[in-house]
């Protein structure tokens, strides 16, 4: 791969991480070890998070894709008589 490339997939990965952690989808913890100089980090996925998500925006895209469309088919029609008015 070239830099390029790899430049895009680093930003993309930092982009789901920092949306995933928003939204509650990662959820990083530290813990101490046994010993004073050991450290740990805990990383929780949340798939059901990421699925409820995923479903929130395909509804609501759908959602406002019917509305678009409706306003465009309101338009086009106004347009039509408009176009009508001034024909007759």
């Amino acid at each position: 791969m070239n830099l390029r490339a790899v430049r895009m997939l680093l930003v993309l990965v930092l982009a789901v991480v920092g949306v995933g952690l928003y939204r509650g989808w990662f959820v990083v913890s530290n813990h101490g070890g046994t010993k004073s100089n050991e450290a740990g980090i805990h990383i929780k996925v949340d798939s059901d998070k990421m699925k409820e998500d995923a479903e929130n925006v395909k509804t609501k895209t759908t959602e406002l894709t019917e509305t678009a469309g409706e306003e465009a088919r309101e338009l086009r029609d106004q347009a039509r008589d408009r176009l009508k008015s001034k024909g007759e």
